[in-house]
């Protein structure tokens, strides 16, 4: 990432946040945190604890964030952190480049963030009935991740949706929503249709649905993975056996209760790595509000 890409991606995370702008400029930022914000990049929870049992109005923190990427002499040399008093109070000032803790903190938070979200879709401008209002339908749309593991692994990504009106689901639903402008804010002259499904009954469907689809794919490789594993066994039952066999001596037995343990941790090391397995996770998902009764 560039400068310039550093600088875009920060300034839009503290807009989602509702952080409050006091200074902007093409090198450095100076914002006052939101609560939210606050709570996710400052690291105080025993500050925040305190606000949640008392019921204080909070004091966020106030951020300096310069964009210049420095050189790696001045990385070394300057402190990471300095803070500048104001008449308004304290401003922590950072470098924030590619690669530097803080940044690394905000992909973090916007990952964690955004991993479930409530988002619309905007109307075209000029054809929308100024008087009227548009139906929007509630879909839940979800980012699956298929692991398919053995001793190799190969993992599939499924972006899925669900209609929760009618309880369509639509395989490419994520591939659409690119094409489209989404904000977090409900748009005018827009009413959202009652949901016929539940969110619970949503997920459970998209999920039955990908677990029938799976099931229809070409396991050879999990064949030929349970072929290795059982040569694996075979290959090491015939290293430790014979020697534990050999053991038959009062004075060898400590040895060979050492040998049998080691035997059993090889065997359930080759279990692990070999056995054919798959696992499947949600990265993340969201509800997506888009006009039409689908």
């Amino acid at each position: 990432m560039n400068t310039k890409q550093v600088h875009k991606f920060v300034t839009s995370y503290l807009d989602s946040m509702g952080c409050h702008f006091i200074e902007k400029s093409p090198s450095s930022v100076t914002v006052k945190l939101s609560p939210d914000a606050d709570r996710a990049l400052t690291n105080r929870p025993y500050y925040w604890s305190f606000v949640d049992r008392t019921g204080a109005e909070p004091e966020t923190m106030t951020y300096r964030w310069s964009f210049e990427n420095p050189s790696m002499a001045d990385r070394a040399a300057a402190s990471p952190i300095s803070y500048v008093m104001t008449e308004s109070g304290r401003i922590v000032q950072e470098d924030v480049y590619f690669g530097s803790r803080r940044l690394l903190q905000l992909f973090e938070a916007s990952h964690q963030g955004g991993r479930c979200v409530t988002l619309f879709e905007e109307p075209l401008r000029g054809r929308s009935d100024p008087l009227g209002s548009q139906p929007y339908t509630a879909w839940l749309g979800v980012n699956f991740k298929v692991s398919y593991e053995c001793d190799m692994k190969r993992e599939e990504l499924y972006g899925w949706g669900i209609s929760l009106a009618t309880g369509f689901i639509d395989e490419k639903f994520m591939e659409t929503l690119k094409l489209k402008r989404l904000t977090p804010r409900l748009p005018s002259n827009v009413h959202i249709l009652r949901n016929g499904i539940s969110l619970r009954k949503g997920m459970s469907q998209l999920e039955l649905t990908l677990e029938r689809k799976l099931k229809n794919v070409d396991f050879t490789w999990a064949v030929e993975a349970e072929q290795r594993r059982q040569d694996e066994l075979e290959r090491i039952r015939l290293y430790y056996q014979p020697m534990l066999e050999a053991m038959t001596h009062e004075d060898q037995k400590a040895q060979k209760e050492e040998q049998t343990a080691r035997y059993l941790q090889r065997e359930a090391e080759i279990d692990w790595q070999y056995r054919p397995r798959v696992s499947m996770s949600v990265m993340n998902c969201g509800i997506f509000h888009l006009p039409g009764i689908h």
